[in-house]
């Protein structure tokens, strides 16, 4: 069987999706074909090939903004077009993977096949980008499809489609994101003490809620008396210096450390350091959702408690007073309160026992590899 992934960007760009191909490469013959230029696209593992979309061209700015303003949704290219066909005929897919519904327009709008096509259904596409009626109308279109085949990250996300009356052909699936618990596994059980430190994992924009984190923490700790907590962030991003500049105004640079890109050992290093999780996901004013946040399912097979929102998919892993605390998005009252309860916590294993039941790496491949053998009987 040859499974050709299609993104935007190469594999590398996103841990989760590498993680999936790597391992499904050993397994099929595999391409991964990628739309923008990416510096890290050459593997030994995963094949990567680049049909470049014009997306600088003059045309294609005035195509996006119209498409912003809910005029138009077309990304036909002719050239773009004789280019893909050419790689994708040349590899003959069974299966044509697309990473991101989004992207996959780029492919469905300028190449027509028989071949059995999968949207993968991840946050934007099925949340902020159902505001645009043509994106939506377009959908209506291709999901009468025989072809087609949709997976959805959670449940929350298909019905996003589903209120939108957007209904595939194809059932499909929903496939949660899979976990290494090999890689996120707490090396280090946390000692008991009075002092207890908090940690985020996650670009600084305007889903995660750092802010919100930060001004919840700052209440918090005016009610404690020792004020000896801790709260890290690790990433960047568009938000970071905003937030530092909220640290400083609050004056908590003696509590609040920023660390910044970590590689992937770093942050486990970081996660066995820490007791408490906290992930403040919100909906900005553009709608965009997440599905669940793959930092969450990290934290908890790690065994950490979690703090987080009632949210999009997050609700499907995180259990309200059972193995996390839940509040309302930009409840900063209620979150500042739960940071002072969840301190009584301690690390939870049976977090991590969720995670081998419903979101284990190797339950994840089993699954995928199941609906390719599935699709490619048809």
């Amino acid at each position: 069987m040859r499974i050709l992934y299609i993104s935007d960007h190469g594999p590398y760009s996103n841990t989760f999706i590498r993680q999936d191909v790597e391992i499904i490469s050993k397994s099929y013959d595999t391409l991964y074909l990628c739309f923008e230029e990416h510096k890290l696209y050459e593997n030994k593992i995963i094949k990567t090939k680049v049909v470049k979309y014009p997306s600088s061209s003059f045309k294609s700015k005035i195509r996006w903004r119209l498409e912003k303003k809910n005029y138009l949704f077309n990304w036909t290219d002719k050239k773009f077009a004789r280019k893909l066909k050419a790689e994708i005929t040349n590899f003959s897919p069974s299966i044509i993977h697309c990473q991101f519904s989004y992207e996959s327009v780029k492919l469905l709008q300028n190449f027509k096949s028989k071949t059995p096509i999968i949207l993968n259904f991840r946050g934007y596409g099925a949340s902020a980008k159902l505001q645009n009626k043509h994106y939506v109308s377009w959908l209506k279109t291709i999901a009468k499809n025989n072809n087609i085949y949709p997976i959805y990250v959670c449940e929350y996300l298909k019905k996003n489609l589903l209120e939108k009356k957007i209904k595939f052909t194809n059932d499909g699936m929903v496939l949660y994101t899979g976990i290494n618990q090999e890689l996120f596994k707490r090396t280090t059980p946390k000692a008991v003490k009075d002092t207890r430190t908090f940690i985020q994992v996650g670009a600084f924009n305007d889903k995660k809620g750092q802010e919100a984190t930060i001004k919840a923490f700052a209440k918090f700790i005016s009610t404690q008396k020792l004020k000896k907590h801790n709260l890290v962030f690790i990433g960047g991003g568009k938000n970071l210096n905003k937030c530092k500049k909220l640290v400083k105004e609050l004056k908590l640079e003696n509590s609040v450390a920023f660390k910044g890109h970590l590689a992937q050992l770093e942050i486990v290093n970081e996660l066995n350091k820490a007791d408490i999780f906290l992930h403040h996901s919100l909906t900005p004013k553009s709608g965009d959702q997440e599905g669940i946040p793959n930092a969450i399912l990290e934290a908890m097979s790690m065994e950490m408690p979690i703090l987080s929102t009632y949210h999009s998919g997050i609700p499907e892993a995180v259990v309200h007073n059972e193995n996390g605390l839940l509040c309302n998005e930009n409840d900063i009252e209620t979150y500042s309160k739960q940071m002072a309860e969840i301190c009584k916590w301690g690390l939870i294993p049976k977090n991590r026992k969720r995670i081998e039941e419903k979101f284990n790496i190797d339950l994840h491949i089993k699954k995928l590899k199941s609906f390719y053998d599935n699709i490619s009987k048809q």
